[in-house]
């Protein structure tokens, strides 16, 4: 009888962990699951297209194929989803693992070959489907901490495979999660809309944090919209999670309805399109729809978000918010039209220029060109364009600096800035770069691609300036000369360049190229079992920066 209990037990606790009535398995044995991203969450740079899995904070978790298929695609990358794996399923599904500490064993060797087959940390394989078949539940690597990545965790997307569209498979049942609790609005926020000119003008009036508590009357502009800071909780983790959908009614009339829904990648770049941008980082919803704005075909707005009130009356605004599990949140604010409220004041534009979003702008002054691109921008604006110091080659200046737009705008595409060199001496013509300025001061490498009498650089909006750069990278090893490495072999190399950066490294061990990665201002270098002999080895590793200055070092491990 002990025996058929243990029996049942793990048939148990392997229906658990395996079974789903769809036929998705977990990708980790942690349960209950626990997440600190999901589905839609509102980031003004990128779409988050799948769930941010918790592995309690530390890497080195088995993470296990959901279903069975085939391996389409690896991945290695210092940036974006690091290392990754790709399974494509029978039934047309994709399921994607980001940021993964390590593989397992025959899809190392295959990378690794083709790593040292490119001579290039940055791999991508499409493996053929017989290559590397899997079974559900099948161990593909490690749960890291690679590429993009704030902390230990699993990035992991379910795709439909016809049209590549990563869908919220949280909200699809996909795995029996429990989700009793409600969104929580904890700011609102109110902003004057004037549109009688080309150009749209906005007007911060009033932010109101906890709006459940908020008993008086708002005070609004003929035309305005709202912005809504709502987050989602969950039983089993403290995450701020995505909402899935948001209202809001004037009166009983529904002004405002956003449902997140499955995003295509293609659209994933217009949520900056629905970004409020907030203090902190912390970030608003906002009803007004940019032109702009290719998830329009998601939100059901009465004229693109702008709510207009014609009498003097006292009114109703409701906001209702909802997670993918049909929990909802709401609050009301009682609102009146204040004409004497003033949203454009021609003072206010005195030395900017306006940007129509949809045809190119040129701005050219005193050797410096800026270009923004048609549709660039998510709405036409006015942008500020001024001169903040001038050129001072005997501090290593060689042009006006000049600030350019407000740099926490987000652009659609970049937009272009060249400087004119006349005042870099000819012997330092090759070691000219366009320079971003951040607000401390420090500086930063843009671009130095050679045009007609100057620079160009393909970027954002913000500060610039033409520097010169004539020092060579410094090199510092984190092993000493002769030193024995540890067991894992790994070590590194400090590459520091303080001006136009480090472009490109290379890296030998006894002659022959050696696989390595710059992350972080340092190179990690990866000596494999191929290199373990106990004897002395030979590393050589050079570095140049984007002005072309080089510098190399040369030292001996015991491996």
């Amino acid at each position: 009888m002990k025996r058929l209990f243990s029996v049942l037990a793990l048939l148990f606790a392997t229906l658990v962990s395996w079974g789903q009535s769809n036929g998705y398995g977990w990708p980790m044995d942690i349960h209950p699951a626990s997440f600190s991203s999901t589905y839609g969450e509102l980031r003004r740079n990128h779409f988050h297209a799948g769930l941010d899995w918790r592995t309690n904070a530390r890497s080195g978790y088995e993470l296990h194929a959901i279903k069975g298929g085939y391996v389409c695609r690896l991945s290695v990358s210092p940036v974006g989803y690091g290392n990754a794996v790709y399974i494509q399923h029978p039934d047309g599904t994709m399921s994607v693992y980001g940021h993964m500490a390590s593989f397992r064993d025959d899809l190392a060797r295959r990378i690794r070959q083709e790593q040292y087959d490119k001579q290039s940390y940055r791999v991508v394989i499409y493996p053929d489907p017989d290559e590397f078949p899997v079974s559900k539940g099948d161990v593909i690597g490690l749960s890291g901490n690679s590429g993009s990545s704030g902390g230990p965790h699993l990035h992991m997307e379910i795709r439909k495979d016809g049209d590549n569209l990563p869908v919220n498979y949280l909200a699809d049942g996909t795995y029996p999660v429990k989700d009793t609790k409600p969104p929580v609005i904890s700011r609102v926020g109110f902003y004057a809309f004037e549109d009688s000119m080309a150009v749209p003008v906005v007007r911060r009036l009033q932010m109101i944090s906890q709006p459940e508590k908020f008993k008086g009357t708002v005070s609004v502009s003929d035309k305005f919209y709202v912005a809504i800071d709502a987050v989602d909780y969950m039983e089993g983790t403290t995450g701020r999670l995505a909402v899935e959908r948001y209202r809001v009614y004037l009166d009983s009339d529904k002004v405002y309805d956003f449902k997140v829904g499955d995003v295509p990648y293609s659209d994933g770049r217009y949520f900056a399109c629905l970004v409020q941008q907030g203090e902190k980082g912390r970030d608003l919803l906002k009803t007004w729809c940019p032109p702009n704005n290719g998830l329009l075909y998601k939100i059901d707005a009465v004229n693109d978000g702008i709510i207009t009130l014609e009498d003097d009356d006292a009114h109703t605004l409701k906001i209702v918010v909802a997670d993918c599990f049909g929990n909802s949140a709401s609050c009301s604010f009682n609102i009146k039209r204040d004409l004497r409220i003033k949203v454009f004041d021609p003072a206010d534009t005195v030395g900017q220029f306006s940007v129509l979003w949809y045809v190119p702008s040129v701005y050219s002054r005193d050797g410096m060109t800026m270009t923004i691109p048609a549709m660039a921008l998510n709405a036409s604006a006015f942008v500020d364009c001024k001169k903040v110091a001038r050129a001072n080659p005997s501090l290593g200046r060689y042009s006006d600096t000049w600030s350019l737009g407000d740099e926490s705008i987000h652009l659609q595409r970049r937009l272009k800035v060249r400087f004119a060199t006349d005042s870099v001496p000819a012997a330092l013509a090759g070691k000219a770069y366009i320079a971003q300025m951040a607000e401390d001061g420090t500086l930063s490498y843009a671009g130095n691609t050679p045009v007609e009498g100057g620079l160009e650089a393909e970027t954002r909006f913000g500060t610039y300036l033409v520097m010169v750069d004539t020092i060579a990278p410094r090199l510092t090893p984190r092993v000493g000369d002769g030193e024995k490495l540890p067991e894992s072999g790994r070590f590194s190399i400090e590459a520091y360049d303080g001006e136009s950066e480090v472009a490109e490294y290379d890296a030998r061990m006894d002659g022959k190229w050696i696989l390595s990665q710059y992350v972080g201002g340092r190179i990690q270098i990866y000596p494999d079992e191929s290199h373990r002999t106990g004897r002395s080895h030979n590393v050589y590793v050079s570095v140049t920066d984007h002005c072309g200055n080089s510098s190399a070092v040369e030292f001996e491990v015991i491996y």
